[in-house]
């Protein structure tokens, strides 16, 4: 699943609980993110493979602390997201040793975002759908070598974020 460039990731609508489909920009589906029910104050999402393999998990940190924590397959922390407000819609991700990892600013609306490396260059694009009764993302990843597990929790926490 996570061996592209380029992805879309839709939120179903008839379901008991959130799932969003991971699929590429063809329709084809990659896997599912599903998010644990009856979660609303902590949130706990999991990557699940089309044969039901989970391949990492994003988790709602210590009660209050704002913090998402993103694990791998492994159970191993690989980064922390954190709302830093403003008009911006800023949020940053860092690595288990606090180092910052990317920025993703986004515009007023919350449609638009940008991830940036720490020297301010393209990582990658989130765009929502205008239209769209679910949430659908657009997502494209211009930087090799950047993990796009990472990518896709960043669209997967923003959504959640705004919608609790």
């Amino acid at each position: 699943m996570f061996d592209r460039a380029q992805y879309v990731i839709e939120k179903k609508l008839v379901t008991v609980r959130d799932t969003y489909g991971v699929k590429d920009v063809n329709g084809n589906l990659l896997g599912y993110i599903k998010k644990q029910i009856l979660s609303s104050f902590r949130p706990k999402f999991w990557f699940e493979g089309p044969d039901g393999t989970r391949q990492g998990e994003i988790r709602y940190g210590k009660l209050a602390s704002g913090k998402y924590e993103v694990y791998d397959a492994q159970n191993q922390l690989q980064a922390t997201v954190e709302w830093t407000g403003g008009l911006r819609r800023k949020w940053r991700m860092e690595d288990p040793q606090g180092q910052q990892l990317a920025i993703a600013e986004g515009d007023f609306m919350g449609r638009n975002y940008q991830i940036l490396a720490p020297d301010r260059s393209a990582i990658a694009q989130i765009h929502k759908k205008w239209m769209s009764i679910r949430g659908s993302y657009c997502i494209d990843i211009s930087r090799q070598g950047f993990d796009p597990f990472l990518i896709l929790s960043y669209a997967v926490v923003m959504d959640n974020y705004f919608s609790r």
